[in-house]
C-alpha cells in the first residue's frame, strides 16, 4: 500500500474527512480503485466497479449467515435481530417475498397519489420553521424536518398516527447506530432498546391493524399472515415487525439526509438555487444531482458467494465487497466534471445513490417525489435562506447532519 492510499484511508476515518471524504475517495479511486481489505474483502471506488457488483448474482446481502461468521452471539441483540433478519439483509427468495409485499406502497404511481399530501405536510412544516425564525433567530432546519415531514410521509404509508410519531423519534437513532459503522459493544444497549422500543410499537400497532384494518401497509402485512391456499408462506409476527420497523426507519432518516444534504450543496451555490427558484422544469434533474453529489448513503456491502476477482483483484468466499456510492458518484469516468455541483447536467451514468439490481431501493419514487415537492416550496417560501452557523455532520455510511442552523429572513 502506497503512502498516500494509506493517508487516504487514515483520513476517512476522520472527523475532518467524515465532513469531506471526497478528496480521499478520490485518491483512493486513482491509486487503489479495488483495494484490498484484510479480512478478504475489498473496497470499490469506482461506478463501474460498484455497478459489476451491485447487479452480480455472485453477491449476496451481509445475511444471518454471515453474521454468523463476523459476529456470533448477535442473535441475542434485539436492535441487531430488527435489522439483519430484516428483508434488507436477506436474499432472494426469501428476499423477494417480503419486498413482494412492500413494493405496492412505492410505486411511482403511489407517490405520485402521496403528492398532494405531501405539499400539505410541506406547507406546515415550513409554516413552524417561519414562526421560529421570523424575528431573525436560527432555526435547526434538521429538528424541524426529523419531526414534521418525512416521518409524516412514511407515517400515512404504513398507518402510523401523527400522535404516535414524536415519541417514536428517540429510537429511530439507536437503529441508526446499527448500520453507521458497525453497531459498537457500547453502543449496543442504545441499539438494542431502540429495536424493542420499534418491534414493540408496531406488534402493537398490527394489532390494531387486524381488529380494524386499514387502507396502509400495516394492514396489508398483517392481512399476509392469514395462511390459505393463496398464501402458503404466511408471515411470521417478527416478520411483520421487522419489516415495518425497517421501512419506518429508513424512510426518515435517509430523507433527512437526503433534503439537508442537497439544501447544504443549492445554499453553497447561490447561482444554481437562482436557477431552481426560477425554473420549474429543472426539478426532477436538480433532485438527481443532489443525490449525485452528495450521497446520502455513502457505502453498502455485498459479500462474495464463492472465491471470485474483481477487476483482477482477488475477493475470497465470504469477503465483504464494500461499494463506496458517493466515489462511484464522482467517478469522472461515468460524469463529466464529477466535483462541480450543476442541476442541468445532462448524461452520465446511472446515479447509484439508491443502489441497484434487486436490492434497489424501493422508497426511492417517493423520497424523489418528497425531495421535487420541498425544494421548490423552501426556496420560494424563504428566497434569503442562509446558514446560520456550521452544520454539524454525523455518521459516516449514513451521511447526514445532527445540526443545520439556518435564518430564514
Amino acid at each position: 500500500m502506497t503512502d498516500h492510499v494509506a493517508a487516504a484511508l487514515a483520513a476517512l476515518r476522520t472527523p475532518a474527512g467524515s465532513t469531506d471524504p471526497y478528496p480521499h475517495l478520490a485518491v483512493l479511486r486513482e491509486h487503489s480503485p479495488v483495494h484490498p481489505m484484510p479480512d478478504g474483502g475489498v473496497l470499490l471506488t469506482r461506478h463501474a466497479d460498484c455497478l459489476t457488483v451491485i447487479r452480480h448474482p455472485g453477491f449476496h446481502a451481509q445475511n444471518a449467515a454471515w453474521m454468523d461468521t463476523r459476529r456470533p452471539g448477535w442473535r441475542e441483540h434485539p436492535g441487531l435481530r430488527a435489522t439483519t433478519e430484516s428483508f434488507l439483509f436477506l436474499d432472494p427468495p426469501a428476499h423477494t417475498r417480503l419486498r413482494r409485499l412492500v413494493a405496492g406502497a412505492f410505486t411511482q404511481r403511489r407517490a405520485a397519489a402521496l403528492r398532494a399530501f405531501i405539499a400539505e405536510l410541506t406547507d406546515r412544516v415550513l409554516d413552524r420553521i417561519a414562526a421560529a425564525g421570523a424575528d431573525g433567530s436560527p432555526v435547526d432546519l434538521h429538528e424541524f424536518l426529523a419531526a414534521g415531514l418525512p416521518i409524516g410521509v412514511i407515517g400515512k404509508v404504513l398507518g402510523v398516527p401523527e400522535a404516535d410519531q414524536p415519541a417514536l423519534r428517540e429510537p429511530l437513532e439507536g437503529l441508526r447506530l446499527a448500520v453507521d459503522g458497525g453497531a459498537t459493544e457500547a453502543q449496543l444497549p442504545q441499539i438494542d432498546a431502540a429495536g424493542e422500543a420499534l418491534t414493540g410499537y408496531f406488534g402493537e400497532l398490527a394489532a390494531r391493524r387486524r381488529a380494524a384494518p386499514c387502507e396502509d401497509l400495516t394492514s396489508t402485512l398483517v392481512a399476509a399472515q392469514a395462511g390459505g391456499p393463496d398464501n402458503p408462506e404466511p408471515l411470521t409476527q417478527d416478520e411483520v415487525e421487522q419489516t415495518l420497523t425497517l421501512v419506518f426507519s429508513a424512510a426518515i432518516e435517509s430523507m433527512v439526509d437526503t433534503l439537508l444534504g442537497g439544501l447544504a450543496a443549492l445554499l453553497a451555490h447561490p447561482a444554481q438555487a437562482d436557477l431552481l427558484r426560477n425554473d420549474a422544469t429543472l426539478v426532477p434533474g436538480a433532485v438527481e444531482e443532489m443525490l449525485r453529489y452528495d450521497t446520502p448513503v455513502q457505502g453498502m456491502a455485498r459479500v462474495a458467494a464463492a472465491d471470485t476477482t474483481i477487476a483482477g483483484v482477488p475477493v475470497r468466499a465470504g469477503g465483504a465487497a464494500v461499494l463506496m456510492l458517493g466515489a462511484a458518484n464522482r467517478d469522472p469516468a461515468a460524469f463529466t466534471d464529477p466535483d462541480v455541483f450543476d442541476i442541468t447536467r445532462t448524461g452520465g451514468a446511472t446515479v447509484l445513490s439508491f443502489g441497484g439490481g434487486v436490492h434497489h431501493c424501493l422508497g426511492a419514487p417517493l423520497a424523489r417525489m418528497q425531495a421535487a415537492v420541498f425544494f421548490p416550496a423552501l426556496l420560494h417560501r424563504f428566497p434569503k435562506l442562509a446558514m446560520a452557523g456550521p452544520a454539524v455532520r454525523r455518521g459516516t455510511v449514513l451521511r447526514g447532519f445532527a445540526e443545520f442552523p439556518v435564518t430564514v429572513r
